[in-house]
């Protein structure tokens, strides 16, 4: 069976097995690293991947340090404990210590390792804003350097639109390829992912941008479908297969 797995916000593999084994005796994959394979709807938290869908002889738990094919990693602590020490869940071990604050968080609707939790619009808004002051910034002083190496030119405006054009889809291109957010998104704790919870890529993050321009084409209402969907997905996360979700706090 062929894994991926996330490191440094990009996607690795595929590795087989006992690849998958190595890298999580060696400390490569931990519990809360992202794993995925066919037949898995997302990304997983390794922790939470459950005992029949683990490699052979190999559990989520060996990333604590215990080979045992009868220890499990609750997937709240990360923590290793013999696997009727533990209570299974949805696919999910949770140790003793753990149980009662997850089943309260269950009761009370909150979310568990795993879920996400999808930016709403108003937060994607503020996000924008922030992006749209920095971008107004610079693009006021790229203005003033324009009329000044132009002077009484015609060509001046066109240069300046191309100039804050090409800022802008630079702007966007690097920090959502690399970091999968803007600074404005960064500020507001929100991240864009794939579907499947993968990272971005400059390719997608390309696509995105000219996608975006879209949403405002629409008289904004590719920016305004993020309000009434169900996983907040503008026209242009739509177009592209993204998520935003929310970062959280550490």
């Amino acid at each position: 069976m062929s894994w991926y797995y996330a490191e440094n916000n990009e996607r690795r593999g595929p590795v087989e097995d006992a690849a998958l084994q190595s890298l999580v005796s060696a400390g490569t994959i931990k519990p809360d690293t992202l794993v995925w394979r066919e037949g898995f709807a997302a990304w997983t938290p390794y922790a939470s991947v459950p005992a029949t869908a683990a490699p052979p002889s190999s559990s989520p738990a060996s990333a604590g340090g215990i080979a045992s094919s009868s220890a499990v990693a609750c997937s709240q602590c990360g923590r290793s404990f013999p696997a009727d020490e533990t209570v299974t869940y949805e696919g999910r071990h949770v140790c003793a210590e753990c149980k009662p604050l997850f089943f309260q968080k269950i009761k009370e609707g909150a979310l568990v390792t795993g879920q996400r939790d999808y930016a709403g619009f108003w937060i994607r808004f503020g996000a924008k804003f922030v992006d749209n002051i920095l971008m107004r910034i610079v693009a006021t002083l790229i203005g003033f350097g324009v009329g000044a190496a132009f002077p009484r030119s015609d060509a001046a405006a066109a240069v300046a639109g191309l100039s804050v054009l090409g800022l802008a889809a630079g702007y966007n291109i690097f920090f959502v390829g690399k970091y999968g957010a803007t600074p404005g998104k960064m500020a507001c704790k929100v991240k864009i992912i794939r579907a499947d919870g993968s990272p971005m890529t400059y390719g997608r993050a390309t696509g995105r941008f000219f996608a975006e321009m879209l949403s405002g084409l629409t008289l904004l209402i590719g920016y305004i479908m993020a309000g009434f969907d169900e996983e907040k997905r503008a026209l242009h996360d739509r177009i592209c297969d993204t998520r935003v979700v929310r970062q959280p706090d550490r």
